[in-house]
């Protein structure tokens, strides 16, 4: 397993290089349809394929002209649609991204006064651009009229993106370079989830006030495994040092009591145990229909076991020499730490908003905040992994929980939305 994921890594750029346009050329396409194109980010999609312009990963050329054709026949295919249809369309389907009449009337006004404006700069918002070219053809404007504008502003808008993106890709090896590649595509994203969250809360209103800071320990778990990642494979970093120091202290000092109770720590908080339970208790929410509780946690186990096993085959780190026991698979990440982080991560968000008591509740993320800090120091015990696998395991484990819990909160919600409306 570890073998073939390395081998896929290894591969990465030619698999981006082969596959890379034609995922853009669908992402692109489907943008520019009314109501499921407001699904599509077309808008990152291309500015990241002028990124990979940049590190000689696409080619410039065929980058332009596959989005400047594709994104144009996504418009016409939206103004067909719109001609087809009319409002009639928007009207039954617009619930489904939270379209509301007055939004509708104002943009028929916007284009019967302005239709070649409104065309143009429709494709700089991702608001308009999957809705001008469907409200321009329920207009009953020409299509010879439509083609022209279209072409111009699919032009300026592709042309403008990739520029960002290659001109972001020319300061990336300066950056890179001096803040190291791991944190800079984890600031990278960062901007991008901080962005997601902003436009999703934006439009749909579905985060409540204290996932905010649900959004900051993702972040921080973000920058954590980004900077962990980044210095555990550097030959001479403070935390490849801090990692021998502490490997040699607990092997000098470790007691035969310390490392029993690692052991039992260890294998009570292993991460099939963790595994399990996460499953049965999301299982068990299924069954009482508690629908967004049960993805929370089902999610959250399942992303973490994947990338747990995804990681552990791109770094394959051999495992301290002088462990308690022996132990076959890589080291980096801590699948015990970073199964431990997901579970109680999620468990206490699934569990904290039952317990009325105030005292109780904060008792009991304190006790799962132990638990995590206790799975992760067992592993160290028995030397069993650097601390620097137990750091990235956490970082891991909490970031795939955090970002579980903003994703199933932004699906039920927009979900919850439309139910609404419906009735």
């Amino acid at each position: 397993m570890p073998d073939y994921i390395s081998s896929i890594i290894s591969d990465l750029p030619q698999l981006l290089a082969s596959g890379g346009y034609w995922v853009l050329s669908i992402i692109v396409l489907l943008e520019g349809l009314p109501i499921i194109g407001s699904f599509f980010p077309g808008h990152i999609a291309i500015i990241s394929a002028g990124f990979l312009v940049k590190i000689g990963v696409l080619n410039l050329t065929l980058v332009l002209l596959v989005t400047i054709i594709m994104t144009t026949m996504g418009d016409v295919l939206g103004f067909l649609i719109g001609r087809r249809y009319g409002y009639s369309f928007l009207h039954k389907f617009g619930k489904y991204i939270f379209l509301k009449e007055e939004h509708i009337e104002k943009a028929k006004r916007i284009i019967d006064r302005h239709t070649g404006k409104a065309i143009i700069l429709g494709k700089f918002s991702p608001i308009t651009r999957p809705l001008i070219p469907f409200i321009v053809g329920a207009n009953g404007t020409h299509i010879k009229k439509f083609w022209t504008y279209n072409i111009i502003g699919s032009i300026l808008w592709v042309v403008s993106s990739v520029a960002i993106g290659y001109i972001f890709g020319a300061g990336y090896h300066v950056v890179a370079g001096s803040i190291g590649r791991f944190v800079f595509v984890a600031t990278v994203l960062a901007v991008l989830i901080i962005w997601g969250y902003r436009l999703v809360n934006t439009r749909f209103h579905v985060f409540r006030k204290y996932e905010l800071f649900v959004l900051g320990l993702n972040l921080i778990s973000l920058w954590a495994l980004a900077k962990t990642i980044q210095d555990s494979f550097s030959s001479n970093s403070f935390i490849a040092n801090f990692d021998i120091s502490i490997n040699l202290f607990v092997s000098k000092n470790i007691t035969p009591f310390l490392s029993n109770l690692g052991l039992f720590i260890s294998t009570a908080g292993s991460t099939k145990v963790t595994i399990a339970l996460g499953l049965i208790i999301g299982i068990a929410f299924l069954l009482k229909k508690k629908y967004r509780r049960s993805a929370v946690m089902i999610f959250s186990i399942l992303a973490s076991s994947a990338s747990l096993v995804l990681m552990k085959g791109i770094f394959l780190r051999t495992r301290p020499e002088n462990a308690f026991q022996i132990l076959h698979d890589a080291s980096f990440p801590s699948g015990h730490a970073g199964m431990a982080a997901a579970f109680f991560v999620a468990l206490a968000y699934v569990f904290t908003p039952q317990i009325r008591s105030w005292v109780k509740r904060e008792l009991f993320i304190v006790a799962c905040v132990i638990a995590i800090i206790l799975i992760g120091l067992s592993r160290i015990v028995l030397s069993v992994h650097w601390p620097s696998d137990v750091l990235a395991g956490w970082s891991l484990g909490v970031f795939l929980a955090t970002g579980s819990i903003l994703l199933i909160r932004f699906l039920s919600g927009f979900l919850t939305g439309i139910n609404k409306k419906e009735n």
